[in-house]
């Protein structure tokens, strides 16, 4: 599987030029060339739906096999470009659906038997009541193949109702199998919200989340946004090792 050779989408709202400065500099820290993509504004989470979707739309007009949607809150960590590499020479081709490269993991879930740099996000163990699902979309690969499931939201009747992540979860991992990564290659940032309309630590509550919810932990050096960004500022990458 290459990921690097993807194309690639950034999402941008016009009015956030602080989004933008934020996500270009992360791109440049992984070097990954992309296009930038004018975001649906509604000021709810319609507006982030449909941002995706047209660029499915885009993906399937060009006839990509797989496209990957990156939203501007992205905040890659510094094992990220490693794992990915690694990913590229030990995972070979293989099929799926969808790729969450750094979900909000509200639930209990398993490392792939099949592909072991990934978490099995189709095959769920069970959850107790309180909790829920696999959220955020901050960082998406589709393929073709679920390309006209995800086209599906759009309809009135999905649109008003289910947030992206949401359907997601219910209608499209179940049906193809999906994945993501046994580490978050890049977890939101925390900022202001324009879907929520609030301040959010994001970066916080997905990485908890990771730690609680997955079988494969986060090492602590990660965990520390200051260490983490003082890496990024002088374009260090660090060596991927995962000790189970």
């Amino acid at each position: 599987m290459n990921i690097t050779n993807i194309p690639k989408f950034v999402v941008n709202l016009e009015r956030r030029p602080d989004r933008l400065e934020h996500i270009q500099k992360e791109m440049d820290y992984m070097g990954w060339d992309y296009e930038l993509f004018k975001a649906v504004d509604l000021n709810n989470h319609g507006g982030c739906t449909l941002s995706h979707t047209e660029i499915i739309k885009i993906a399937k007009e060009r006839g990509y096999d797989s496209v990957m949607v990156i939203e501007d809150d992205c905040t890659f960590l510094p094992y990220s470009k490693d794992l990915i590499n690694k990913i590229e020479t030990e995972s070979g081709d293989f099929d799926f659906g969808v790729i969450n490269l750094a979900p909000t993991l509200n639930r209990p879930v398993l490392r792939s038997e099949e592909q072991p740099l990934f978490l099995d996000i189709t095959n769920l163990p069970p959850k107790k009541e309180y909790e829920r699902g696999i959220f955020a979309t901050n960082i998406m690969i589709y393929h073709k193949s679920i390309y006209d499931n995800v086209l599906e939201m759009e309809k009135p009747e999905n649109l008003g109702y289910y947030a992206i992540d949401d359907y997601i979860y219910q209608f499209i991992l179940p049906i193809k199998q999906s994945y993501s990564p046994i580490l978050p290659i890049a977890p939101q940032m925390s900022s202001w919200s324009d879907v929520s309309q609030g301040q959010y630590n994001n970066f916080y509550t997905q990485t908890y989340n990771w730690n609680l919810y997955s079988p494969c932990k986060i090492p602590s050096e990660y965990l520390h946004g200051t260490l983490t960004n003082d890496l990024k500022s002088i374009k260090q990458h660090k060596e991927f090792t995962y000790v189970n």
